[in-house]
């Protein structure tokens, strides 16, 4: 009744704490840490490499693991019919195996007596698993150790469940495979392998921190102005400038008849200004030394920007324009 429905461990529980042990009670998988020194835990849990291997370390430094292959998960009804099948998986069965340890499902095996420290213990215990101990008998129950801590499997979880802990020799056995004296949650009963949200943020926090931060950090740096302030999409259109109009129009005309259109009338004016020059100057002199005396150029850049017929190419051109406001500027 009550809590006895739910954890089928609680009288194991409350036995072994009645021996001066300190009991932690998970439904969800922890790693196991040095201060804890039994862990009672179901074979359907540790079905993944991360969970073997951390078994493995505590137990190589000391840690016991009994292991209980069938009828050993809280959803089991001790009251019901049904079987309990132990499915077998790669992860725990490369550690046993390292321990010279196999479970066979799909062998029926019985006992009356297990052995543990030279000492006998009556129990009722059978299974449809066997346990075999390098090449012993398969049986109802294996131990040995590993490195500094024990691996014991035990096939029929049924001896330590609140029904039958109670009948022949079960809680002298469960009193010889924990121990005394193990200290302040020195004794773990794991009875499944959930894991919350929160289990997995108290874990994995620092992870999801760090994630946040880089996502936030992204945010900011797409979002906010980092030279000045962000130019608009479509900028202004500098097209509508009295010289870009020039500009183009005097690529028009370039591309029509090569620029003579363009160079006309401002030879005619310059021709003007210059006849007036030389009327008031030295009759003797040339006109077009003259304008190269008043605009400090060579004569013959006068006589190419004067005279020469339009330019073939654009740089041609641009400097006989070139040529031809220097001219009119020095004149002026």
């Amino acid at each position: 009744k009550g809590m006895a429905r739910v954890n089928p461990w609680l009288a194991a529980e409350r036995f072994t704490r009645e021996l001066g042990n300190g009991v932690n009670s998970w439904i969800g998988w922890k790693a196991p840490t040095f201060a804890q020194r039994v862990w009672v835990v179901p074979a359907m849990v540790l079905n993944n490499q991360s969970f073997t291997h951390q078994m493995e370390r505590w137990i190589q430094a000391g840690g016991h693991l009994i292991l209980l292959v069938e009828y050993s998960d809280s959803q089991t009804n001790d009251w019901g019919i049904e079987p309990s099948h132990y499915e077998s998986n790669e992860a725990l069965s490369a550690m046993l195996l390292k321990n010279q340890l196999v479970i066979k499902p799909g062998q029926n095996v019985e006992a009356e007596k297990i052995r543990f420290k030279r000492k006998s213990f009556s129990v009722n215990a059978n299974s449809s698993s066997a346990v075999i101990f390098r090449d012993q008998k398969p049986s109802v129950f294996a131990t040995t150790r590993s490195g500094q801590g024990r691996i014991s499997i035990l096939t029929d979880g049924r001896l330590f469940r609140n029904r039958w802990i109670g009948d022949k020799d079960h809680a002298a056995l469960l009193t010889a495979l924990i121990g005394e004296n193990l200290g302040t949650g020195g004794v773990v009963f794991l009875r499944g392998s959930v894991m919350s949200l929160w289990g997995m943020l108290s874990t994995h926090l620092s992870s999801v921190l760090i994630a946040l931060a880089v996502f936030l950090c992204l945010w900011l740096w797409k979002n906010f102005s980092r030279f000045g302030p962000v130019d608009t999409a479509a900028e202004a259109s500098t097209l509508r400038g009295y010289e870009h109009h020039l500009e183009a129009l005097g690529d028009f005309q370039w591309r029509l008849d090569r620029g003579h259109a363009l160079l006309a009338p401002m030879r005619t004016q310059m021709l003007e200004r210059g006849q007036h020059l030389h009327a008031r100057s030295d009759q003797s002199a040339d006109l077009f030394q003259i304008l190269a005396d008043r605009a400090a150029v060579p004569r013959d850049r006068v006589m190419r920007a004067m005279a020469d017929e339009a330019p073939t190419d654009a740089a041609s051109f641009i400097r006989t324009m070139a040529d031809l406001q220097l001219l009119l500027k020095a004149i002026h």
